[in-house]
């Protein structure tokens, strides 16, 4: 769920050129040989529940298939957490499942959101998928996993054989995937370019050699830079769109952004049993028009769930950007649960806009993660411990706030030198008060604050508590141009 933001582009293609490019691309280079085999990987990423362009993507996969070469399907991860049409579906990501499989896909690496559905669901799906699940440094504890492996071999034509290894991000402060950690209990997570680099045994008695990861860019360029024996490593994790793929250390390195707004597409050329030829691009779908008419169908049924589309609110204004959504969210965990005050992480806040009219899926979609409302007894200390810790984690604002303001005061180097609290009327926050703080089940397991009292769960999720906020009638005019967490100096966010 974090990374930075690497943002490449390419020139922007008019349709008629993408569609005479797609057809070109494996004939813009040189001519085959006799016994050359060449191989097409599509691939996806951080898919977060957005399945319209589905349709798109197997149009695309089945015209290519349909014309016999070596054709394969790569998930790097990430389908879950975005779409209430996903993530609350009985049982959660069943939709997914079904259009996955419909799709042909391959093989999949687990991102750190596969796990939001909770462990058992994630077996049960795998256990039903028709392709392999893969990570080298997700290994079985007291949870058995026994559809994941850490590699597969797949075959291409000739006997070539197609060596591909997965691993997943981890954060430095837990060694666990950006998830609830509840999510992923009884699993073990090793740190993944040291497995990555046990992976190098794979390059003997295999014609190509593959990482499907979900690391991020900048975590897979040091991938390549460590293990130049791979021909090219498919990522995710960083929602970066790099077009066209990029060749760091000899290594082909290709991600296709987010949100199902592209489809990636590696060509390699086999020649003397060894790749000597390989790039990658992204079709942009929105610049597609065919679509797959079965897909089509079933991306229709899941999207006809009218509880999504009832209207729970009406705000005067767009409520916009992560700093008016946080005071949103923390304002109801406050208000309703009579609390002194609330801190909501920004990785949780996964919209930018809420339209004047809300709707129950504007809710699920901004908060999807089916965290509890924890309430915790905690002194000034405890709460600057708090801060200073969400702060560490991207030297950056993470927590916005309700019921108090703060500012991080920071060297040029950002690292912290002070943390100043007040109350919402600006003056200072008493030091020998206990306050009740509201924060989400996920920052309670994940952060590493001070605090005596262990805390206690409220029986509500936060997307809940919202819920009843708004319904409630809550003054949405005070969500513009509001701020309650600063910076000095001022720093840029850019979590995913």
């Amino acid at each position: 769920m974090s990374g930075a933001k690497r943002l490449v582009t390419g020139p922007l293609l008019l349709l008629g050129l993408l569609l005479a490019g797609l057809a070109c691309f494996s004939c813009a280079s040189a001519p085959p040989l006799a016994g050359d085999t060449r191989i097409v990987i599509f691939h996806f990423n951080d898919i977060h529940g957005k399945i319209d362009n589905f349709a798109k993507v197997a149009a695309i996969v089945g015209n290519e298939r349909r014309g016999g070469g070596d054709v394969f399907l790569f998930c790097a991860g990430d389908n879950f957490t975005g779409n209430p049409v996903i993530d609350q579906y009985e049982p959660p990501g069943e939709p997914m499942l079904e259009l996955l499989n419909r799709l042909g896909v391959d093989l999949l690496t687990p991102g750190n959101h596969e796990f939001d559905i909770g462990l058992e669901n994630l077996k049960s799906f795998a256990a039903r998928s028709r392709f392999p699940f893969i990570s080298a440094n997700i290994s079985d504890g007291d949870a058995s996993f026994p559809q994941l492996k850490p590699y597969v071999i797949l075959e291409a034509k000739g006997g070539i054989r197609i060596a591909v290894f997965g691993v997943i991000q981890i954060e430095p402060g837990n060694g666990l995937p950006s998830t609830h950690p509840d999510k992923v209990k009884g699993l073990r997570f090793s740190e993944p370019l040291q497995a990555a680099i046990k992976m190098k045994k794979l390059r003997q008695g295999n014609q190509v050699f593959l990482a499907l990861t979900h690391l991020g860019y900048a975590i897979d360029r040091k991938l390549a830079e460590r293990l130049p024996q791979l021909d090219a490593i498919i990522g995710g994790h960083s929602h970066t769109r790099v077009d066209p793929a990029e060749t760091v250390n000899g290594v082909l390195v290709a991600q296709a952004g987010s949100d199902n707004r592209f489809l990636g597409r590696v060509d390699l050329l086999v020649r003397n049993g060894r790749v000597v030829e390989k790039k990658g691009m992204l079709i942009d779908l929105k610049e597609w028009h065919e679509e797959d008419s079965e897909v089509k169908a079933m991306i229709v049924r899941f999207n006809q769930n009218p509880a999504f589309a009832r209207v729970i609110a009406v705000a005067p204004f767009a409520i916009e950007g992560k700093e008016a959504l946080g005071s949103l969210m923390t304002d109801s965990m406050r208000q309703l649960h009579n609390l002194d005050v609330a801190f909501q992480n920004e990785g949780g806040i996964r919209l930018n806009r809420l339209s004047e009219e809300i709707t129950l899926k504007d809710v699920y979609t901004l908060d999807p993660f089916g965290n509890q409302v924890v309430e915790i007894a905690m002194s000034a200390e405890d709460i600057r411990s708090l801060i200073r810790d969400s702060f560490r984690k991207g030297n950056e604002i993470d927590l916005q706030v309700s019921g108090i303001r703060y500012t991080v005061r920071t060297d040029s180097e950002r690292r912290i030198q002070s943390i100043e609290l007040s109350g919402a009327d600006g003056r200072p926050l008493p030091e020998d008060k206990v306050f009740k703080v509201g924060i989400s089940s996920y920052v309670a397991s994940s952060y590493n604050f001070s605090h005596k009292d262990p805390g206690r769960a409220l029986n509500s999720t936060t997307a809940e508590t919202l819920i009843h906020f708004l319904e409630g009638g809550a003054d949405l005019s005070i969500y513009r141009n509001i701020q309650r967490a600063f910076q000095d100096p001022p720093g840029r966010n850019d979590r995913y």
